[in-house]
């Protein structure tokens, strides 16, 4: 049975499944970082690490596995079966003692120059435990997933906005749907920037920082040569006029 979270939409949320449950569930599991891994395919920046720390009570294993991850224009992120074949994952299981920490290396060893980035999703799962005398033999298991980019040296994003409309989100939350385009080579981030929302004929304006764009889009990733479409809440947003939004460099404190 599995239960999982909008992390796409709240980052404090971002990528945590637990994929099997039972009663009681224990307050400490484990920890995870960064949520996000943006590697080059060659170079210093092909290679990075996660580091898993283990907040239970005791010993755990866990293993990295990897799946392709697409942002399709709507909708859930879309995971596929992969190999890991393109990557070096050192070590690929390990044990972690009750309070301990663990490091995981990892590096990019497949196309040098690819024509365009690729996104992978890593699930750093909890595996079962053999049962001990007078132990339960309902196992608490957890698998905590992120985001791993991969772009040439040189690739950049080209994001721009494509077009910007007024919605009410299932919710009930009132606010803007905006279509995010990339053009470039390289997926790229719509929380790097700030966001100007106009109604020139309502004289209205707000500007949402990166911190705003983040906590409405968690990451804000917009894959290479893709569209991405994005709901924004914006609770005075007057109920008519003409709409217009840009991106532009955040203000500097």
């Amino acid at each position: 049975m599995t239960k999982s979270r909008a992390w796409w939409r709240n980052p404090r949320l971002l990528l945590f499944t637990i994929l099997a449950f039972a009663i009681p569930v224990p307050a400490l599991a484990l920890l995870v970082r960064p949520v996000l891994l943006d590697l080059t395919s060659s170079g210093s920046q092909s290679s990075g690490s996660l580091e898993v720390i283990n907040d239970r009570n005791r010993e755990v294993a866990v293993e990295i596995t990897v799946k392709k991850l697409a942002l399709p224009e709507r909708g859930d992120p879309v995971l596929t079966p992969d190999d890991g074949a393109n990557f070096q994952i050192f070590p690929p299981i390990a044990s972690i003692a009750p309070g301990a920490r663990q490091v995981f290396r990892i590096r990019w060893v497949g196309e040098p120059t690819p024509a365009e980035s690729k996104l992978y999703m890593f699930s750093t799962a909890e595996l079962p435990v053999a049962d001990r005398p007078n132990a339960t033999t309902v196992q608490v298991l957890y698998a905590i997933n992120s985001v791993v980019a991969v772009r040439a040296p040189n690739a950049k994003p080209n994001v721009a906005i494509e077009s910007v409309a007024r919605v009410t989100h299932p919710d009930g939350k009132s606010g803007v749907e905006i279509t995010f385009s990339n053009t470039g080579p390289s997926h790229g981030f719509v929380t790097k920037s700030a966001l100007e929302l106009k109604d020139d004929s309502a004289n209205w304006s707000h500007t949402f920082q990166p911190s705003d764009l983040n906590n409405a889009f968690g990451l804000g990733l917009v894959p290479a040569n893709s569209k991405r479409v994005m709901f924004l809440p914006a609770a005075d947003l007057p109920a008519t006029g003409n709409l217009s939004a840009d991106m532009h460099a955040p203000a500097v404190n």
